[in-house]
C-alpha cells in the first residue's frame, strides 16, 4: 500500500512530483484547505513559491505533520514544530527529506497518540508498542474512520483475495488487546466486512 501525501501547492509541478515521488500516492489540494482539521493526522507538504501564497497559510494551526518547502529568500519563517526546507535542493535531497519526514508523522485520535510504533493514552500516559503491520492497520483506520477488511487484506497484508486466512483477525485481536492494556475508550468495531474506529 502506498503512503499518501497531501501536497498543498498552487504551482504547476504535479507531473514532476508524481515522477519524483512515484512510491507515494499524492493528493494535490489547494492552499485554502491547508488548515483543515481533516488533514491533521496525515502527511502534508506545503510548497510556497511567493509571498502571496505565504499570506494564504495560517501557520499557527499547523503542526509537525506538515513539511514546508519554500523558495523564498531571506524569509523570516520560524516554526516551533514544523520542518521548513528552503530550495533549491537536489532531487536526492528532496526524496531524503520527505522520507525522513514521513517516518516521523504523529497521529492523534481522541486520547490515543501514535508516534512511530508507540501508542499512548494521553489521559493516563500508559503506552505500548505496535508491530509494523499493527501500526499500518491502526493508522489506516484512524485516517479513514471506516474501511473494509478486504482493503486491509489486499493493501496492507498483501494477501490475494482467494486466500483463506485468519491473519487480519489475529492482528485486530492483538491491536484491541494493546488498546485495552492502555485503557483507552477508543474501539475498533467489526460489522460483517466493515471495520470502524470510534469512541
Amino acid at each position: 500500500m502506498k503512503n499518501t501525501i497531501n501536497i498543498f501547492s498552487n504551482n504547476k509541478i504535479k507531473f514532476f512530483l508524481n515522477n519524483l515521488l512515484s512510491d507515494y500516492e499524492l493528493n494535490f489540494i489547494s492552499f485554502d484547505k491547508v488548515s483543515n482539521i481533516e488533514y491533521k493526522t496525515q502527511a502534508n507538504i506545503v510548497i510556497i513559491n511567493n509571498y502571496n501564497e505565504l499570506e494564504l497559510v495560517d501557520f499557527k494551526n499547523l503542526d509537525e505533520n506538515y513539511l514546508i518547502i519554500s523558495n523564498l529568500k531571506n524569509n523570516k519563517l520560524k516554526f516551533k514544530n514544523i520542518k521548513l526546507v528552503n530550495t533549491p535542493l537536489s532531487v536526492n535531497n528532496v526524496i531524503y527529506t520527505i522520507e525522513n519526514f514521513l517516518q516521523n508523522i504523529k497521529i492523534q485520535f481522541h486520547e490515543i497518540f501514535i508516534d512511530s510504533e508507540k501508542i499512548t493514552n494521553l489521559k493516563n500516559n500508559s503506552f505500548c508498542y505496535l508491530t509494523k503491520i499493527e501500526l499500518e492497520i491502526l493508522k489506516h483506520l484512524v485516517r479513514e474512520k471506516e474501511t473494509s477488511k478486504n482493503f486491509i487484506k489486499k493493501n496492507i497484508l498483501n494477501l490475494k483475495s482467494n486466500i483463506e486466512t485468519n491473519s487480519l483477525e489475529s492482528h485486530l485481536t492483538r491491536i484491541r488487546k494493546k488498546m485495552n492494556k492502555i485503557k483507552t475508550n477508543v474501539k475498533i468495531n467489526t460489522k460483517s466486512e466493515k471495520l470502524t474506529i470510534s469512541i
